[in-house]
C-alpha cells in the first residue's frame, strides 16, 4: 500500500534508439557528469552483476540535492529499480521501465519522494518536486541527444546505415498565409482574434507536418524524408532573431529524431542560421544545406530558356539581379556576368556591394555596376533576377520595361501579385524545378503543381539520393559556378529539371509568349 504522503512524478520520453542502446548509456551513470549540465556528481561505490550502489548530486535553480542510492538492474523485466539509502530526501525511490516503440524506446521514469522538513512543507514539496521533474526530463533529453550524436559521429566514421533520407524546413510566409493554411487543415475551423492567434503561433514550438514516403528518382532509387513546420513568419525575425532561430533548431533536432541524413533549410529558416553563423552546427549533428545551389541553378537556367524562347541574345543584354549581394543573387551574378553585356546588383549594404563588384570586376566580362537603388536598377533592364530577402514585394510591375524578362526568386515574393499581369513582359516564379515523384503537401507552400518543387527542397532529395550528407549549400556567397554545375547535374540524373513558366498558378502557356514577343 501506498504511503499517502508520498509525492509521485511519472515522466516518459520516446528516445529514437533501440532499446538496449538506451539501457546501457543510462547504466553507465559515471558518465552522466560529463554531458548532464545538471548533474555534478554522479559515481558508483560499489557493483555487483545486477546490483549498484552509487552517489548522486543535482543542482537546478542553484539548489543542490544529495542521496547515495541502490540500484537494482532488473534488466530482463526491461526495468532499473532505484532507492535511495541517505541523502538530503528523507524518503526518494522509484523505477526506470523501457519499453518498444515505433519510433526507438519509451522511457518511463516513476518516482515517489518524501522532503520531510516540517514547518516549510508546504512550500517545499512542490518546490523539490518541480527540481527533481527538472532533473529527470534533463537526463532523459541529454540521453537521447547522446545518442543521436553517436549515431552522426558514426557516419563520418564510416557507417553509412544509420542515417538517410532527408528533411526538409519551411515556414509560413505572412499571418494570411497562416490562416489559409489551418483553414486547409480544418475549413470548419473558426478563425480566433489575430491577435490570439498570432501569439498562440509565436509560442508554438516547431513541429513535423508531414512524412514524405517513397520518394522515388528517375534512376529508381527511393528515399523517405519528413515536412517540419518553422512556426514563424519573416516579420517575427528583427523582433527577436535568437528566438527564430531557436524554432530552427528544433526543427532539425526533429528531423535528428528521424534519423535523416540531410536537413534543407527552405525560405527564411536559412537566413536565420547563415545571419547566427556556425552557431547552429554546435546544437544539431544533422548537416544542413540551404539549397541555395540548386535554387541558383534552376534561376540561371530559367532566365536561358525565357531568352531562347523570346529570341533574345544574352550575351547582348543588360542584367539586373535585385538582391545581388545575397547569396542566390550572388550565385546568379557570378555566373551571368560571364555571359551578359552588363550587370547590375542592387542590395542594401554598400560594403557588400563594393566587395562583390570588386570580385566581379576582376574575373568576368560583363560591365558590373552596384547601386542600392532597385527602380534605377530594373528600369531599362532586358532581364531581372529579383532575389532579395524581404518579408514583402519590393518590385513594381510598371518599372519593367516592356519585353523584359522577370525571374522571381524570392519568397514571399519580390514582385507582387498582380489582379492583371502585364502582356508585354515574361514574370515567373524562378527556383522551380520539376519533381520525378510528385508530393501533395497538405498546406499550401505557394507550389503551381505536385510535380512543381522548390529548388531547394530538391537539393536536400537530391543529395540525399546521393547519399552526399554534407553541409553543401551554406555560408554566404560561397556558391560558384562549378558547385552549380555539379548539383544541375546531379539533379538531371535523378529527374529534377528547370519547370515550365508560373506565375502564382498560372501557367505561362505558349499564348502569353506569343503576346510578349509581339510586344518587342
Amino acid at each position: 500500500m501506498k504511503d499517502k504522503d508520498l509525492i509521485e512524478i511519472e515522466i516518459s520520453r520516446i528516445i529514437p534508439a533501440q532499446k538496449w542502446r538506451v539501457i546501457r548509456l543510462i547504466t553507465k551513470v559515471w558518465e552522466f557528469p560529463t554531458y548532464i549540465a545538471c548533474v555534478k556528481e554522479a559515481s558508483v561505490i560499489q557493483k555487483s552483476s545486477n546490483k549498484m550502489r552509487t552517489k548522486w548530486r543535482i543542482e537546478i535553480d542553484k539548489v543542490p540535492i544529495s542521496w547515495i542510492e541502490e540500484d537494482l538492474l532488473a534488466l530482463r523485466r526491461n526495468a532499473i529499480y532505484f532507492k535511495a539509502i541517505e541523502g538530503d530526501l528523507e524518503e526518494f525511490k522509484g523505477e526506470w521501465r523501457f519499453q518498444d516503440h515505433p519510433e526507438g524506446t519509451e522511457v518511463i521514469v516513476d518516482v515517489y519522494l518524501k522532503i520531510g522538513i516540517p514547518a516549510i512543507k508546504d512550500f517545499a514539496e512542490p518546490y523539490v518536486k518541480r527540481i527533481l521533474i527538472k532533473n529527470f526530463e534533463a537526463i532523459l533529453e541529454a540521453v537521447e541527444r547522446r545518442l543521436i550524436s553517436v549515431k552522426y559521429a558514426s557516419y563520418k566514421h564510416g557507417d553509412t546505415k544509420k542515417i538517410s533520407g532527408f528533411g526538409i524546413i519551411g515556414h509560413l510566409y505572412n499571418f494570411k498565409h497562416l490562416e489559409k493554411c489551418l483553414k486547409m487543415l480544418n475549413p470548419d475551423f473558426k478563425l480566433p482574434s489575430q491577435e490570439f492567434l498570432g501569439q498562440i503561433f509565436n509560442i508554438t514550438p516547431s513541429f513535423k507536418l508531414y512524412d514524405i514516403l517513397n520518394f522515388r528518382s528517375k534512376t529508381g532509387q527511393v528515399v523517405n524524408g519528413s515536412f517540419i513546420v518553422a512556426t514563424f513568419i519573416p516579420d517575427m525575425i528583427e523582433k527577436d532573431i535568437w528566438a527564430i532561430f531557436s524554432k530552427v533548431v528544433k526543427a532539425c533536432k526533429i528531423a535528428e529524431k528521424s534519423g535523416v541524413g540531410i536537413v534543407g533549410l527552405g525560405g527564411f529558416t536559412s537566413i536565420v542560421a547563415e545571419r547566427i553563423g556556425e552557431e547552429i552546427s554546435h546544437q544539431i549533428d544533422v548537416p544542413v544545406t540551404t539549397g541555395n545551389t540548386f535554387t541558383a541553378a534552376m534561376a540561371i537556367d530559367g532566365v536561358l530558356k525565357a531568352a531562347a524562347l523570346l529570341n533574345v541574345d544574352i550575351t547582348r543584354t543588360k542584367v539586373t539581379i535585385v538582391g545581388g549581394t545575397g547569396d542566390i543573387g550572388s550565385a546568379c551574378a557570378r555566373v551571368l556576368s560571364d555571359k551578359a553585356k552588363e550587370l547590375i546588383i542592387t542590395g542594401r549594404t554598400k560594403a557588400h556591394l563594393r566587395h562583390l563588384r570588386q570580385e566581379l570586376s576582376k574575373k568576368r566580362k560583363a560591365k558590373i555596376i552596384a547601386t542600392t537603388d532597385n527602380e534605377s536598377a530594373v528600369r531599362d533592364a532586358d532581364i531581372i533576377i529579383a532575389a532579395a530577402s524581404a518579408p514583402s514585394s519590393i518590385l513594381d510591375t510598371n518599372w519593367f520595361k516592356s519585353g523584359a524578362i522577370i525571374c522571381d526568386v524570392g519568397y514571399p515574393k519580390n514582385v507582387s501579385y498582380a489582379p492583371k499581369v502585364r502582356e508585354d513582359i515574361l514574370i515567373f516564379s524562378g527556383g522551380l524545378a520539376s519533381s520525378p515523384t510528385p508530393l501533395s503537401f497538405p498546406i499550401d507552400l505557394g507550389l503551381p503543381a505536385d510535380d512543381i518543387i522548390y529548388g531547394c527542397f530538391a537539393e536536400a532529395i537530391i543529395l540525399s539520393l546521393e547519399k552526399r550528407y554534407e553541409n553543401f549549400s551554406f555560408g554566404r556567397g560561397n556558391i560558384t559556378p562549378d558547385k552549380i554545375d555539379e548539383i544541375r547535374e546531379l539533379g538531371k540524373k535523378h529527374g529534377f529539371e528547370v519547370s515550365d513558366f508560373y506565375w502564382g498558378d498560372r501557367l505561362v502557356d505558349e499564348s502569353i509568349i506569343k503576346k510578349i514577343r509581339k510586344g518587342q
